[in-house]
């Protein structure tokens, strides 16, 4: 996804990144973030989700995301 106000790097996950793709992104941006963060559950995409779902007023994405990571977190 093209982040019109943001200067990122390919794989670069930040709160702001994961809050633009909650509130702009397509189909295939969430599609993205949620298969890094399934990949990768301890990585910077989850920390950035992590970090991003307390003070999101997205609806829909977040709580998505927020019950991925509450499963990932319960798996042995």
């Amino acid at each position: 996804m093209e982040h019109r106000h943001l200067d990122i790097s390919p794989g670069e996950w930040g709160v702001a990144v994961v809050e633009s793709i909650w509130e702009r992104g397509s189909d295939q941006d969430i599609l993205a973030l949620l298969r890094e963060v399934r990949s990768n559950p301890h990585g910077p995409a989850s920390g950035a989700v992590r970090r991003a779902l307390p003070r999101s007023s997205v609806y829909g994405y977040p709580a998505m995301f927020k019950l991925l990571l509450e499963a990932i977190d319960e798996r042995p």
